[in-house]
Order: structure tokens, then sequence, then C-alpha cells
């Protein structure tokens, strides 16, 4: 159990008023550091599952960033039997990223090129929801929004966080302060990125500062389970999920219509 209470803190890189060339590095960089450590291998067993409950053909990945974990996630759950049509969308989309990864993964990728509000999904994007590294952003009242929003119109939603409100974790974060030793090797290469890292370096003082609040904002099985509340009509799991020799679990909240539910999820 966490010692540490949630707060609902400001990360930078969320708003409006941040540049877009410090959004896009940021979301840049947490696109290599999915990539290069695959934070979330557990999470392929557990969501390759409930898209074989659910049946569901089209993944729809809400707040995708730079692309998410899906360059070595997508071929992990394609092992696991499930070989989901996915759709990548943001609220700020780093279009230039999201492209980049849709074309590395292939013909069963796609972006969607409008602002997209996990809150409020337009019917047009229809399947399975996701929502990797993003639910903590989200307060209470509105993370409640995002899961009855995908209640009324999604096959089910499937969210993953890799951060805990945990000391070893917070600390973990502290390693952002770094970015400029790796920003060389992030690709491709853009000129408004080194711009951001070393002239004016926002880069790695955003990346700490957002690091630590994302710990400090995100949820735990408990709490995820109890936004649930007034969703009965839908099969809810919370808990985590981890990997073998590495210290910090992925926790997830899996949630779809009960029609579709015949056994427990477990990983």
């Amino acid at each position: 159990m966490t010692l540490i209470p949630r707060l609902q803190l400001l990360e930078i890189h969320d708003q409006p008023w941040c540049p877009a060339g410090v959004r896009d590095a940021i979301t840049d960089l947490l696109q290599w550091t999915l990539t290069t450590v695959h934070h979330y291998a557990p999470a392929g067993l557990v969501l390759a599952r409930a898209l074989r409950h659910t049946g569901s053909a089209t993944v729809v990945d809400l707040g995708s960033g730079g692309g998410g974990p899906w360059a070595r996630l997508l071929p992990d759950i394609s092992g696991h039997g499930a070989t989901p049509h996915l759709v990548l969308t943001d609220k700020y989309p780093n279009r230039r990223a999201l492209e980049r990864t849709a074309q590395r993964l292939g013909a069963r990728v796609g972006v969607d090129p409008g602002a997209v509000d996990a809150r409020a999904v337009p019917p047009r994007l229809t399947g399975f929801r996701t929502v990797f590294t993003t639910f903590h952003h989200f307060a209470p009242d509105e993370a409640r929004a995002v899961l009855a929003d995908a209640a009324r119109g999604a096959r089910g939603i499937a969210v993953f966080e890799v951060t805990h409100r945990s000391p070893l974790m917070l600390v973990a974060m502290l390693g952002f302060a770094f970015a400029p030793l790796v920003v060389p090797f992030v690709r491709p290469f853009r000129w408004d990125r080194l711009f951001w890292t070393y002239l004016v370096p926002l880069v790695p003082l955003v990346a700490v500062w957002d690091g630590v609040v994302s710990c400090l904002r995100t949820y735990t099985p408990v709490e995820l389970r109890a936004l649930t509340a007034g969703l009965e009509e839908w099969r809810w799991e919370a808990a985590e999920v981890s990997r073998r020799w590495w210290p910090f679990p992925v926790t997830y909240l899996v949630g779809y219509p009960r029609a579709a539910a015949t056994d427990r999820l477990g990983a």
C-alpha cells in the first residue's frame, strides 16, 4: 500500500500554453524511453485477453503522445493471438511522431488527425479504447468521465500506468535530468528539440517536474476500481502485473460489457 497521498498537481506539457516544441520534445523523449525499456511488456497478455473477450477488431488509443508503447506492444499482443487495427489519437497530437509510428508499424495502424478528448471521444472512433501513461492526468471527476464515455460508446477500455506513488519511482524520475545525454539518440533528428534541450534547457526541467508530478497523480488499483462506481453494467478489474527482475509493476484497469465476460482476466 502506498504511503504517499495522491496530489492533483500540474504537468507542464499538458498545458495549452506550453510551447509546442517543448511538448513534442517531451513526448518524443517518453516515446524513446518506452520503446527502449519496454516498460509495458507485462501489459501485452492482459490487453490481448481483453480484446479476445470483446471480439473487438479495432483499438482506439487515447493520449498517444509520440506513439506510446505500441512499437513493441503491438507485436507482443499479436503473439498472444490479438491482431487489431490500431488508431492513434491525442488531444494535442504530435503528428510527426504519430505518423512515424504508424509508418513503422504498417498498414494495421492509422492516425486520427483531430484533437481527441478522452472524455468525449468522437462517434467516428469506434472499438476498444486504451489509455497508456495518461490516465493520471485526469482529476477523479474527469477520470470518471473518461470511463463513463467509454461505457457509452466503446467495446471496452484498458488503462495502463507505469508510474507509482512510491519513493523509489520518485527517485527514478530524477533520471530525466540526464535527458541531454540521450536527446542526440532520439530519432528523427529535430533542431527545435536541440534548442529546447541545450540552448533553452526546458526539456530536462519539464521532464523531471512532469515525471515527479505523474507519480504523485497516479491512481492505485483500489482508487481505479472506486472510479467505476455507477458503471456496474460493465465488468471491471484493477490490479498490478509485473515482469521478472523489474522493480516497477504496471497498474491497470480493464473494463468491458458484462455480456462479453465469461471468466477472469488475470495475467
